[in-house]
């Protein structure tokens, strides 16, 4: 029996790819990113999601640690048991977990920045001229989708114009650095119709209170900017407690098989049990309900 979600009921399949914050103060605003975001007008009213003219590819962008795999690990799921398929593609030259969820992941074959940044622009090639959706976990401090730019400083409208929708999601913590790769590409005009800034409640220290903890991000001007151009801003719940992500991570098991507190046929792990079940189950309730304005982006 297959032991892993891509090969859940309904034939569903990962495509193959190659056949301080808080503060009320006003502090001055530290610049982010390459070069500095300029400052930005309009009140950061999150925009309503515009519709896709084309199959979805996802690019995860954002630091270490911001939850950029946890998404992918729950769209992924959630693509398959609707029995729809997608390329997944890990590109983190240091942290390639989403492999070892699901058969088929694209990788490239080595570290080798020039090489990455190589091997992206022939999955993105690959996306364009099959019209595939895609998901593509991108590293923290990642330069690959940088030289991309380079080289294509009209990506997004390149890939629209194959008829393919890129979709630039954004993961933050609450530090303000961490908005660097988003004032860096959106002032390159890297500026697809889809963007998501996708806030990370599970990277807020226990027991404050999120609005506070990214105040200082809100009021950025790099953030003001995205959303005064239509980038649509979610909030990613937490799972807790922090001790059950990293459980379910570390068994390598599917967050509805936590759910519902059974493993993999084969495997040699306990299943979640308890009040953690309930946890999951009610955290898969909140993704639905903090994804839904971008549903129909979802691959």
């Amino acid at each position: 029996m297959p032991t892993r979600p891509d090969a859940a009921a309904g034939g569903a399949v990962v495509v193959p790819l190659f056949r301080d914050a808080g503060a009320e103060t006003e502090d001055e605003e530290v610049a982010v990113g390459l070069p500095p975001a300029s400052a930005a007008s309009g009140a950061g009213v999150t925009a309503t999601a515009p519709a896709l003219a084309g199959p979805p590819v996802w690019l995860l962008i954002g630091p270490n640690y911001a939850g950029k795999t946890t998404f992918a690990r729950w769209a992924a799921e959630r693509m398959i048991a609707a029995g729809r398929g997608a390329v997944l593609a890990a590109a983190d030259p240091a942290n390639r977990t989403l492999a070892g969820f699901f058969a088929g992941v694209a990788q490239p074959a080595t570290n080798d920045a020039a090489q990455t940044a190589a091997w992206l622009r022939r999955l993105v090639e690959h996306a364009m001229a099959e019209r595939l959706a895609a998901v593509v976990d991108l590293g923290g401090g990642d330069t690959s989708l940088g030289r991309l730019l380079d080289a294509v400083p009209d990506l997004a409208e390149a890939m629209e114009a194959a008829g393919v929708a890129p979709v630039a999601a954004y993961f933050l913590g609450p530090r303000v650095d961490d908005l660097g790769a988003l004032a860096s590409f959106e002032a390159r005009g890297f500026r697809p119709g889809a963007t998501a800034v996708v806030l990370n409640h599970g990277r807020v220290d226990a027991g404050m209170d999120p609005e506070a903890a990214f105040g200082a991000i809100r009021r950025h001007s790099a953030f003001r900017a995205a959303l005064a151009r239509g980038a649509v801003v979610l909030e990613m719940p937490r799972l807790s407690p922090p001790e059950l992500a990293l459980d379910i991570e570390r068994k390598r098991l599917p967050f509805a098989m936590a759910r519902d507190g059974v493993v993999p046929e084969g495997r040699r792990v306990a299943p979640i049990g308890g009040l953690n079940r309930a946890a999951v189950r009610a955290w898969l309730e909140r993704m639905e309900a903090a994804f839904a304005p971008v549903a129909a982006w979802l691959p």
